[in-house]
């Protein structure tokens, strides 16, 4: 069953209201109407169970019948994405979120094509329908975090959680390096933009400390690396 966003102003004393989107994908799009049982989430962690009871001047409102479970990962992962192109970047987004990355961080590099420095509060706005979107998909109270864009030297030199790199040329897989970050509360991984990181900016990632680890035997795209990596890292971590 989709599930569908309310705010958690919308939120209270048992009951809820839709905005006029919402309402519309709950009585337009999906046709549902008074009496009918839905799900909804609150992006801060809460879902639940309710029941619509009045569908007025295009408004959605009801009561909320009971709490469900809303499972999160132990570790909190941060994604941090070389800009893309806007197809690419929306699947990033998209297929990260349905694997439970936390937070998103864009990163430029060097051989980074777009910039999204520019423009940002818009793509932002864009970028946030596409994680709300992929929440209601598969089943997330906690909407991921986009963080604004920085330099890739910068997040680095951040040094606040443990960083890992996806790369070709390393020695091995995730599980070569999971021994080490077993408990770790959160963490960050870095997916290179087409053409993958330089020389210079792997060098810099080596003396920051970041762990390198492999996806396999042949050429990802930076979308498909994202959701692997995503994958491989939550899974293992839990």
């Amino acid at each position: 069953m989709p599930q569908y966003f309310i705010p958690p102003e919308r939120i209270g004393n048992g009951v809820f209201s839709a905005g006029e989107e919402e309402s519309a994908h709950i009585s337009k799009t999906a046709r549902k109407r008074a009496g009918e049982e839905i799900e909804i989430f609150d992006g801060q962690g809460n879902r639940y169970s309710a029941v619509i009871e009045a569908v007025e001047n295009d408004l959605v409102s009801g009561r909320i019948r009971a709490k469900l479970d809303s499972p999160v990962y132990k570790t909190r992962l941060t994604l941090c994405l070389a800009p893309v192109s806007r197809p690419a970047a929306e699947a990033m987004l998209r297929h990260a979120t349905e694997a439970g990355v936390a937070a998103f961080q864009p990163v430029l590099s060097s051989r980074s094509q777009f910039d999204w420095f520019e423009n940002w509060p818009d793509k932002a706005k864009r970028f946030q329908h596409i994680l709300l979107a992929a929440c209601k998909q598969c089943g997330r109270a906690y909407a991921p975090e986009l963080l604004k864009p920085q330099k890739f030297d910068d997040v680095l030199a951040e040094g606040l959680d443990p960083s890992l790199l996806a790369c070709a040329d390393a020695p091995g897989g995730f599980d070569t390096l999971a021994p080490k970050l077993e408990g770790a509360p959160s963490l960050k991984v870095f997916i290179g933009p087409e053409g993958g990181f330089t020389k210079g900016e792997l060098e810099f990632a080596a003396g920051a400390r970041a762990l390198f680890f492999s996806l396999g035997k042949y050429t990802l795209r930076s979308e498909t690396a994202a959701l692997a990596a995503s994958v491989l890292i939550l899974n293992r971590l839990g």
